[in-house]
């Protein structure tokens, strides 16, 4: 009597490559797209430093004038533009400073909203 083997037919192993490259395509597109979301995420945070920053040298310093001021900032390897618009507000002794951050291509990234008083 002849025993019969078990084994793999060819059509069997190729489909089991396909199923394998799927998934292997599927794995390396979420991990490039996990890659760039981490890249903008860490850029938007150095952003949000910068606004933080630019708040703080207008509260500490002296009275802002009204008006906007536009600059560029480098945080973290990245190169940002900011530009600030100082208003007056209901109470004379208050200013409203709205400080907006962009990245290089022009894209916003942050703002922030402050008081500055007198």
């Amino acid at each position: 009597m002849k025993r019969l083997q078990a084994a793999f037919t060819l059509l069997e192993v190729l489909i089991a490559l396909a199923m394998l490259a799927i998934v292997m395509t599927a794995a390396f597109r979420g991990i490039n797209l996990v890659a760039a979301q981490t890249s903008e995420l860490g850029e938007r945070h150095m952003a949000q430093w910068i606004a933080q920053n630019r708040l703080a040298e207008m509260r500490m310093g002296s009275y802002p004038d009204l008006g906007t001021t536009d600059g560029v900032a480098e945080q973290g390897g990245y190169t940002f533009r900011w530009h600030e618009k100082i208003s007056r507000m209901d109470q004379p002794l208050f200013r409203r400073i709205d400080v907006t951050v962009m990245n290089s291509d022009g894209m916003q990234l942050t703002a922030l909203i402050g008081i500055a008083s007198q």
